[in-house]
């Protein structure tokens, strides 16, 4: 089978050159349409299919964090009985999906991820104030407060980190830390969080 389709196409060639070297080439010389639209069109086509992708956000990176599920429910719960009040969305924005959630008894990490239209956005949640937790982030740049205090979760701290946006919340001995490719994609989620024992019992 390889032989034969490696001498089909060259055969082929051969009998399209033998045929051309016969024939009257003053049907080409007269229109120059003909390779006008040949030359033209390789060029043409990969401008009208390149698309350029958004660089992603630049997250931080806390480590190995835990593996993610997509059924959560149950590993946010640890986390619950082990006194982390933890967060998970009650309903996401549109065009966002939730690749799931997981948990670290030791040391305490609650860990979520989506995909939104801009990009990756994550949740973590660890135990203590913001100050330990991003002890070991010297590269974050305050940007400001998000008042959220409409939504029942307060005010929350921005945090440039190379051009991503980080939001932190301390929540009952433990910090929220919320990251995403901009503030609105980031402040979204943040505005749909509840409680996981709150939350809605998981299907599946």
């Amino acid at each position: 089978m390889r032989a034969t389709r490696l001498t089909v196409p060259a055969l082929g060639a051969s009998l399209v050159l033998l045929v051309g070297g016969c024939g009257d080439d003053s049907s080409r010389a007269e229109d120059p349409s003909a390779d006008a639209s040949t030359s033209t069109t390789p060029s043409e086509t990969p401008s009208e299919t390149t698309t350029e992708t958004p660089a992603a956000a630049m997250l931080i990176d806390f480590g190995d964090e835990p593996a993610v599920k997509a059924q959560y429910k149950n590993a946010a719960l640890r986390a619950v009985a082990d006194d982390l009040i933890t967060m998970v969305p009650s309903t996401l924005p549109d065009g966002w999906t939730t690749a799931g959630g997981g948990y670290r008894a030791k040391p305490q990490w609650w860990h979520m991820e989506y995909t939104a239209p801009s990009g990756d956005v994550t949740l973590d949640q660890f135990p203590g104030d913001t100050d330990a937790v991003l002890a070991d982030q010297p590269d974050l740049a305050s940007s400001g407060d998000v008042d959220l205090s409409a939504w029942g979760i307060g005010t929350w701290s921005a945090w440039d980190n190379d051009g991503a946006t980080v939001l932190t919340h301390e929540l009952k001995g433990s910090t929220v830390v919320l990251q995403g490719a901009d503030q609105d994609t980031v402040t979204e989620l943040a505005k749909s969080l509840i409680p996981a024992e709150d939350a809605p019992t998981q299907e599946g």
